[in-house]
């Protein structure tokens, strides 16, 4: 069971620490349409899936390796907060009898509640560049349509569709500014809330 736990710590928390480029690389050789998971499909008898050029599987994808590749930080952060997180109230909850669901109402989720709002407010800035470098290295032209966000549309037409680069450079001011009205209103919603907030 120690092996398994370590194991399963190291496949969720060791991508985070690794560039896009190598987890690129890891998805592409799995999922490709050589690769381990389509060896596997055809193994059972089904057909190979297109996960890369496909834009109903690519965007699941997307997703999927997002997801794998951060959850494991944010999981030590939020590990981090509950362990913070004073030993007592947790006592007297059980003195009082209250379930395991109650202290996780009553006790756990108010002690993360800052720490979720913080990284809330640090991930709504970065909302519009929605991964550049995951969708720059894991993308190709049959999946533009589906996958294209500001800043690989501005990559692409400056250095292949010969856009002037001050156009390219308004669109990324626009977007910085837009970030920032999101970080500022998300901040104040907080502060609303009762919340310290950032700023």
């Amino acid at each position: 069971m120690r092996k398994f736990k370590k194991s399963v710590q190291i496949i969720v928390t060791f991508p985070h620490f690794l560039s896009w480029v190598v987890v690129s690389g890891f998805v592409m050789n799995m999922f490709g349409r050589t690769g381990s998971v389509n060896d596997i499909i055809s193994l059972f008898g089904g057909k190979r899936i297109d996960f890369l050029s496909d834009g109903r599987f690519f965007l699941g994808l997307i997703f999927f390796t997002d997801v794998w590749k951060e959850a494991g930080w944010s999981s030590i952060i939020y590990l981090a907060t509950i362990s913070g997180i004073s030993p007592e109230l947790y006592e007297a909850a059980d003195i009082d009898g209250a379930s395991r669901m109650r202290k996780i109402w009553s006790i756990t989720l108010p002690g993360v509640k800052s720490t979720a709002i913080l990284l809330l407010i640090l991930s709504v800035g970065g909302i519009l560049s929605a991964g550049f470098d995951q969708i720059f290295n894991l993308y190709n032209p049959l999946v533009y349509n589906v996958s294209d966000i500001l800043d690989t549309y501005i990559y692409r037409q400056t250095f292949s569709s010969g856009m002037p680069v001050g156009q390219g450079a308004a669109i990324g001011l626009f977007k910085s500014v837009v970030s920032f009205i999101l970080v500022i209103a998300v901040d104040r919603i907080a502060k609303l809330s009762g919340e310290r907030g950032m700023i």
